[in-house]
């Protein structure tokens, strides 16, 4: 059988290896331009300096400086970085030996910073406070509500103390008891 040619010489051979080639390169430039690789921990480096009066006051405060210049950047760049180290290398001596001036480096492994949490979970707790005047059980129970709403598990924030309940008084005014319900909105 004859061989047909497609226009301009192509074979179908190899029309089928430059779709196929072409859907590859699609798929790898995708997976390289996923936020998935945009989001990956990066090493990154900063660097200061510092004048001090002795060698270690100077290199404390030149690596100090690099640590500060690190988490700013971090910050520009809406992350966070961790395992972080520093070094400092001396620069310059005062002739006289009054001073002396370091270059500071910090390296540290940075990645974006998590969301910050939605405290959207209403919670609310009732728990009964005694004491020997009113204010102090009124606090006595709103602790407690406060310790129930943490126990039920989650990072909580708007804490409101929603209602109080005088239960019971003794005769003598020496004790008091209280039913305070406290309310605060939580992650989950």
């Amino acid at each position: 059988m004859a061989q047909h040619d497609e226009p301009y010489g192509r074979s179908r051979r190899g029309s089928l290896a430059g779709r196929l080639l072409m859907s590859v390169a699609l798929a790898a430039t995708g997976i390289g331009l996923s936020p998935a690789a945009a989001h990956a921990d990066t090493w990154r480096t900063a660097t200061g300096s510092a004048w001090g009066q002795t060698q270690s006051s100077a290199s404390a405060a030149a690596q100090a400086s690099a640590r500060n210049a690190l988490a700013s950047l971090a910050t520009q760049l809406g992350e966070v970085c961790t395992n972080v180290t520093s070094s400092a290398t001396l620069v310059y001596v005062v002739p006289s030996g009054g001073g002396y001036q370091f270059n500071g480096t910090a390296t540290g492994l940075c990645a974006p910073a998590p969301p910050p949490p939605s405290y959207t979970v209403p919670r609310t707790a009732t728990a009964r406070g005694e004491g020997s005047t009113p204010g102090t059980a009124q606090q006595n129970g709103a602790a407690g509500a406060r310790a129930a709403i943490l126990a039920a598990g989650g990072d909580c924030t708007g804490y409101q103390t929603t209602g109080v309940t005088n239960v019971y008084t003794t005769p003598t005014g020496s004790w008091y008891i209280y039913d305070v319900t406290v309310s605060a909105l939580c992650v989950h």
